[in-house]
């Protein structure tokens, strides 16, 4: 409490005590209070929208409402554009988990032709290099873990964006999904691919159809799926994953060893973007001789992709990438046919047409992360308009009797919400602004 003497200098005593003014009633509790009065004696309530936001005892009664922040364009862009990606995905998974049922029905023609046939593996130097030859049972255990590889990758796909997914169908912010990653960045290479083609075709330029062009079935289905799987693992993993492995070991970082073989979990640093960049290369000069000097530049792109999922995501994500990408046209391979052509179609109109904002996205992404500069920046640096929704106190009220009991806090000072106050010859004298009550 403070003395007397300084509370009587800093105001003069109030007469007539409440007597400052013709009454009024309180909007909220309806009691009797002077004119002047900026808050309710009993109930607490302000009576000057100043003094809402800076009352003691508003958080008592009324806390202040949420205020509505309007968001950049940029903002609700992203979000609109990730929701729809999540439908895209949902129709890209449908497909996809087609394509599992189509290799795994294959087993059925792969296998009996196997038993009499010889398989080689091979290395990217960036010329294909045989090193050894599969032949009859070697052949089959060999396609049945290729078959085993894209089974695991595909259930460890869905185990992994069983949560984020379902929010990012319902346009909710959240991390993306594995799923999410891989099938847009499955877009964004199908609508590369197209326009560079389409491109080449309008300069009268026909590159080859590649070395799967008159080969059997079953030559087919397995040929894709080796891709898929042994292509990742030469590629990714023996040249990124393995010399990553060496230079952190050097660095004496190296860490569980297991990481360079499985991926995942990597920043993005000069290492990597150095055996990013190497793995992307061989990976493209490696299929000029299976396809020509026209297929180099968009192979490479894809292996940035492919890179990419291998160090943030693991070598499952690569491996699902290729097999998206390699098994496409199964469908019309299987059911060949009007119906199955058109369903296709539409699939890779909408997909190309959804994939051309992702492929640009990516390609900023891309340049970024190659760069180490920032070119796109979705939270806008300027101050956001932003407004508090009308109070409740501004709302008329109808009168009523108020409380039969006093006040839980006591003293209210009725100028300027003070809760304490020193007792002066009959009189309540607040603290703070020194008038009586």
């Amino acid at each position: 409490m403070r003395s007397e003497s300084t509370v009587k200098n800093r105001a003069p005593k109030m007469k007539g005590g409440m007597d400052h003014g013709e009454p009024r009633a309180c909007p909220r509790c309806a009691s009797p209070m002077p004119q002047d009065a900026m808050f309710c004696p009993h109930c607490g309530m302000p009576l000057t929208r100043q003094d809402e936001a800076t009352s003691r005892q508003y958080d008592h009664y009324a806390p202040p409402p949420r205020p509505i922040v309007q968001k950049s364009s940029i903002q609700t862009a992203r979000e609109v554009t990730r929701g729809i990606g999540a439908v895209m995905t949902l129709i890209i998974l449908a497909l996809v988990s087609l394509n599992v049922g189509i290799m795994l029905w294959g087993m059925g023609l792969v296998i009996p032709e196997a038993w009499d046939k010889t398989t080689s593996l091979y290395v990217a130097l960036p010329w294909l290099v045989r090193f050894l030859s599969l032949p009859g049972l070697a052949f089959v255990i060999f396609y049945i873990l290729l078959v085993a590889s894209v089974l695991l990758s595909f259930m460890f796909m869905l185990y992994l964006s069983r949560k984020e997914f379902g929010r990012e169908l319902r346009f909710l912010p959240t991390k993306h999904s594995p799923i999410y990653v891989i099938s847009t960045l499955f877009m964004a290479v199908l609508t590369m691919n197209a326009a560079y083609y389409l491109t080449l075709g309008l300069f009268g330029i026909d590159p080859s159809s590649g070395g799967t062009a008159g080969s059997e079935f079953w030559e087919l289905l397995y040929s894709l799926l080796r891709a898929s799987v042994w292509e990742e693992v030469i590629c990714r993993i023996l040249f990124i994953g393995l010399p990553l492995a060496v230079v952190y070991a050097v660095k004496g970082k190296a860490g569980p060893y297991r990481r360079y073989i499985l991926g995942g979990g990597f920043q993005i640093g000069s290492w990597e973007r150095l055996f990013l960049i190497f793995s992307s290369a061989m990976f493209a000069f490696a299929h000029v001789f299976s396809w020509d000097l026209y297929k180099v530049l968009p192979t490479f792109l894809a292996g940035l992709a492919l890179g990419y999922l291998f160090l943030k995501y693991g070598i499952y994500a690569s491996i699902m990438l290729h097999f998206f990408i390699d098994y496409l046209s199964m469908p019309m391979e299987v059911w060949p046919g009007d119906g199955t052509d058109l369903a296709m179609g539409l699939f890779l109109l909408v997909a190309m047409i959804v994939g051309a904002v992702y492929l640009i996205y990516y390609s900023i992404r891309g340049l970024e992360l190659l760069s180490g500069r920032t070119f796109l920046v979705w939270e806008s640096k300027r101050p956001l308009a932003a407004y508090y929704q009308p109070m409740a106190s501004a709302q008329p009220y109808q009168p009523h009797s108020g409380p039969t009991y006093g006040p839980s806090f006591g003293f209210v000072c009725m100028s300027c919400g003070s809760t304490e106050a020193s007792y002066q010859e009959g009189r309540f004298v607040c603290s703070r602004c020194g008038k009586d009550s």
